[in-house]
């Protein structure tokens, strides 16, 4: 599987946690002076959450790899393409850092180090939304 963000490969097995908690539906209730429910609804077309989560046991991303999702959150208002999956399971979106929720991109070492070094691995978090 493949998972890639503004150009940058991501780890096979970063997990999107939230992909499951998303309905493209939004739903809105009012009531008329007389008791009756009036449903308002609508087809969400983005807003979607993505938040990709690598655990201490599986998807840790490279230093290069910290450093390059660094460098992409740290341009402000910057659209990337985002895809996961490979075949007929591919889906691809646009998105922007979820920079309202800070912060938007959060990494820890496998190994503190004062200085990391090239070949040491990161867990953490990163935040997205669909636009």
């Amino acid at each position: 599987m493949a998972t890639t963000l503004g150009g940058v490969t991501l780890p096979p097995h970063i997990v999107w946690e939230d992909k499951y908690k998303w309905s493209p539906v939004l739903q809105e209730v009012k009531t008329t002076l007389g008791g009756r429910p009036v449903v308002f609804a609508a087809s969400l077309l983005a807003g979607r959450r993505i938040t990709l989560v690598a655990y201490s046991d599986q998807g840790w991303l490279t230093k290069a790899q910290v450093d390059s999702v660094r460098a992409l959150a740290a341009v402000a208002g910057a659209q990337y393409a985002f895809s996961i999956g490979e075949g007929a399971t591919l889906e691809s979106y646009t998105v922007v850092f979820r920079h309202e929720e800070p912060p938007a991109v959060e990494f820890d070492p496998l190994i503190p180090r004062g200085v990391p070094l090239d070949g040491d691995y990161f867990v953490g978090r990163i935040k997205l939304l669909v636009v």
